[in-house]
Parts: C-alpha cells; structure tokens; sequence
C-alpha cells in the first residue's frame, strides 16, 4: 500500500512551488502572448475585410461606370451611324438630282441634233429630188 510520510509532502510543497514559479515565468507571458496574436489575427482579419469591402465597391463603382460608359459609346455610336445614313442619303440624293440634269441635258442636246438632222435631211432631200427630177426630165424643176 501507499505510504504517506514526510517525502511526500515535500514533493507536495514542490510541486505547488513550482506550478506557481511556472505561472509566473511561462504560463502569464504565454497567455499573454495568445492574447496579443489573437488580437493581431483580429486585427488583420478586420482589415482584410475593410479591405475586401473597400475593393468590393470600387468593382461595383467600375463596373457602373463600365457600363455607363458602354452605354455612352453605343449612343455616339449610333449616332455617328445615323448621321453617316444621313449623309449617304443626301449624297446619293444630289447625285441623283446630277445625273437627272445630265441625262436631261443629253436628252434636250440629243432632241436638238436630231431636229438639226431632220432639217439638215430634208434641206438635202428637197436638192436630192430636185437633182433626180433635174437628170430624169433632163430640165430644171
């Protein structure tokens, strides 16, 4: 059986002593030590998070203005598309109107030759029949 005699209370004493040393020199810095990490960890951890959010809304600010700025180049866009069919519209138009004044002044210098033609046909047929009148009779007509 256990015997309980005065060894074991020294080793009673000591053990106490020495739980209380161990508290002072190791355990109270190491707790305290913890606790500063901890703290740190916490510290950095709500950082991060500022951080995180702080990015999360400059994504969303850019992505805002991404879109916006989408939009405004879409608009010009289709802007510049339209006055581009504007333009192409009224230069087809004026060039239109163009070939319908050449096309009327060809016809009108066409219509003249012609007439000038028909004159000049019949000046000729009137001396070409009067010529064979003239050599078939032998006379002058």
């Amino acid at each position: 059986m256990i015997d309980i005699n005065v060894a074991f209370f020294y080793q009673l004493i000591n053990f106490a002593v020495l739980l209380v040393a161990l508290n002072y020199i190791l355990f109270k810095p190491m707790r305290a030590i913890m606790r500063e990490r901890e703290q740190g960890i916490s510290g950095a951890f709500s950082d991060s998070k500022t951080a995180q959010d702080r990015a999360q809304a400059l994504l969303e600010q850019y992505n805002v203005s991404l879109a916006e700025a989408k939009q405004k180049a879409a608009a010009a866009y289709n802007t510049l598309y339209q006055q581009g069919l504007d333009a192409q519209r009224d230069m087809i138009a004026a060039e239109r109107a163009k070939a319908g004044e050449l096309l009327d002044k060809a016809r009108k210098e066409i219509a003249e030759a012609a007439a000038a033609a028909r004159g000049d046909l019949r000046k000729e047929a009137d001396k070409l029949s009067q010529d064979i009148s003239t050599k078939l009779l032998g006379r002058a007509v």
